[in-house]
């Protein structure tokens, strides 16, 4: 009886041990698994801190380019006239007050259609009219320069990585011909497909 119990108390360790080494081995892969993991979390850390970084530069760069960019000087005999153009219409407003307009039909001698007298605030209005439109086209050409100009800015890293992976090259050789990270570039790839 004895060795019956024995034999039992035996198989009964040599089992605990088995379930003690698929323990261990269970809880070395879960291990093994969460460095894994701790990696590949670093890894992306590192690379979107180096996509914000150039990112900042990029916005500083931008922001030290606007502030370079003269100021469009006013051309101060546009707004010289302009002014002109403002008094005129508040004398003729002041003066169409007061005077009634009127409108003669007057035939001449050597016509025989009548000929229409305009009282002179009407014929101003039309004058400043033409003026402000000289100085609307004015502007809208003003306007054209400065859109060439904004088609005209290079573009971004991020653009032409874009531009570069549409070409079909890898990753490795973009990073090489910007001269940026290689994971920089995987990132930005990812971002943009």
């Amino acid at each position: 009886m004895t060795t019956i119990l024995i034999a039992v108390l035996f198989v009964l360790q040599l089992l605990s041990f088995y379930f003690i080494v698929i323990l261990n081995t269970k809880l070395a892969k879960f291990k093994d698994l969460e460095n894994k993991q701790e990696r590949l979390m670093r890894e992306m850390d590192d690379t979107i801190s180096l996509y914000l970084a150039d990112m900042q530069d990029e916005n500083n760069r931008l922001i030290q380019e606007l502030q370079a960019v003269p100021k469009p000087e006013i051309n101060t005999h546009v707004v010289q006239q302009a002014e002109e153009i403002v008094q005129q219409k508040e004398q003729d407003h002041k003066h169409s007050q007061t005077k009634v307009e009127e409108t003669i039909l007057a035939p001449t001698s050597s016509e025989s259609e009548p000929r229409i007298l305009v009282s002179k605030s009407i014929v101003a209005n039309a004058y400043s009219r033409q003026q402000q439109a000289g100085v609307t086209a004015q502007t809208t050409s003003q306007t054209k320069d400065v859109t060439l100009k904004e088609e005209l800015k290079p573009i971004t890293v991020e653009q032409q990585v874009v531009q570069l992976a549409k070409q079909g090259k890898t990753a490795e050789e973009i990073a090489k011909q910007l001269q940026k990270g290689k994971t920089e570039i995987e990132l930005l790839l990812k971002f943009h497909s």
